[in-house]
């Protein structure tokens, strides 16, 4: 046995990603909004933003994650309507 093992790709991810595989935005996802976000995100999508994810935290409201077109800008999109900057984003599960 070398030292040095290529290490097997599938099960490596299979350690290390615990949430079940899910799609990033819901088939139903204009129903899992408000009216205030479905404004909101129009006017966004005007600019050219779009929804990239919508996290779905347990036992917690969903929380949709816009990105701007050219991908470098993510903002919050609250509850009310109000959009936050958004940093907590590790850019390789977005790809």
């Amino acid at each position: 046995m070398s030292a040095v093992e290529p290490i097997n790709n599938a099960q490596s991810q299979s350690l290390a990603e615990r949430r079940t595989r899910m799609p990033p935005i819901p088939a139903d996802f204009s129903s899992v909004i408000t009216n205030e976000q479905k404004i909101a995100l129009n006017q966004k999508q005007q600019f050219g933003w779009f929804v990239k994810v919508v996290r779905r935290p347990l036992f917690q409201p969903i929380e949709v994650v816009l990105s701007n077109p050219d991908g470098s800008e993510f903002l919050m999109l609250e509850n009310d309507g109000v959009t936050r900057p958004f940093f907590n984003v590790r850019t390789d599960d977005l790809r």
